[in-house]
C-alpha cells in the first residue's frame, strides 16, 4: 500500500462508516451489517505491511464469509418464512453451470483453499458472451458438490432458488438469460457486505472490478503472495481476469 493509500485509510478509520440511503422499516438493520462491514475492511486493511499482503487478503475474504453468515442470520430473523421455502439441497448444482463474474476477494477465499495451482482457460470474459457458456464450475465435483463449498464465493452464499425445477429447466434449455428464482429482499442482505467491502476498495484505489472466477483463481494460484501485494498496492494484477 502506497502512501498516499495509507493516509486515506487512516483518515477513513478516523471517521464514521457513511450511511446507506433507504428510509425504511429495515433502517437500523441494514445500517449495521453495512457500517460493521465497512469498520472491519479498514481494520484488516491497516495491518497491511510489505511482507504480509497474503495474510491481509485471506482476512479480508474471511470477514466477507463471516459477515455474510451474520446478514442472513438477520434476514432469516426479519423473514422467517423464507427459509423453509428454499429449495436448494446438497448436489443440487444447476446454479454451478453459469460461469460465475464475482469480485476479486472471492477469488482469493477460494486460491487460498487450494493444495495446488488451478490450471483453467475460457474463451471470452465478455460478460454477454459468459451467459452463454454451460460449463461446470471448475470446482464442482464428481458427485455435484462443491469442492470448495467452505470457501466458495458470496454470490453462491447468497443464491437461493425458491423453485429448484425452474433452475433445471434454464440450464437443460440453455437460456442465456438465465436466473435464480429468489426471494431478492432475502437475496439483497449478503449484497450488503459485499457493498460495504468494494466501497472502502473504490476510496482507497484498490481495484474492485468484477473477474471471471476460474480465471482469477487460476491466476492467484500461480503466486498468492505476489499476485495479492501488487493487487492491495493499488495494481492491475487481474487486467487478464476481469469480466469486460
Amino acid at each position: 500500500m502506497n502512501r498516499a493509500m495509507k493516509k486515506r485509510l487512516k483518515r477513513l478509520l478516523r471517521s464514521s462508516p457513511p450511511a446507506i440511503s433507504r428510509v425504511n422499516t429495515l433502517q437500523e438493520t441494514v445500517d449495521t451489517i453495512y457500517s460493521q462491514q465497512y469498520r472491519r475492511t479498514l481494520e484488516i486493511l491497516d495491518s497491511l505491511a510489505h511482507d504480509n499482503a497474503g495474510t491481509v487478503a485471506k482476512a479480508l475474504a474471511h470477514s466477507v464469509h463471516a459477515a455474510c453468515a451474520e446478514a442472513q442470520m438477520a434476514a432469516t430473523r426479519l423473514y422467517p418464512e423464507v427459509p423453509v421455502q428454499l429449495n436448494c439441497r446438497a448436489s443440487c448444482a444447476w446454479c454451478c453451470y453459469e460461469q460465475l463474474q464475482v469480485h476479486i476477494l472471492d477469488a482469493v477465499g477460494v486460491a487460498a483453499s487450494l493444495s495446488a495451482p488451478l490450471d483453467y482457460q475460457l474463451e471470452t470474459r465478455n460478460g454477454n458472451e459468459l451467459k452463454k457458456i454451460f460449463r461446470p464450475c471448475p470446482f464442482l465435483g464428481a458427485d455435484t458438490r462443491c469442492t470448495v463449498y467452505k470457501h466458495r464465493p458470496l454470490v453462491c452464499r447468497a443464491y437461493h432458488s425458491i423453485d429448484v425445477t425452474e433452475c433445471q429447466r434454464v440450464v437443460e434449455s440453455q437460456e442465456a438469460a438465465r436466473q435464480v428464482p429468489m426471494n431478492i429482499r432475502y437475496y439483497g442482505f449478503p449484497g450488503l457486505v459485499q457493498e460495504a467491502t468494494l466501497k472502502v476498495f473504490e476510496e482507497l484505489t484498490i481495484d474492485r472490478r468484477p473477474v471471471v472466477l476460474g480465471l482469477a483463481v487460476a491466476t492467484l494460484s500461480r503466486d498468492f503472495d505476489r499476485i495479492t501485494a501488487h493487487w492491495l498496492a493499488g495494481g492491475d494484477a487481474f487486467e487478464e481476469t476481469t469480466v469486460s
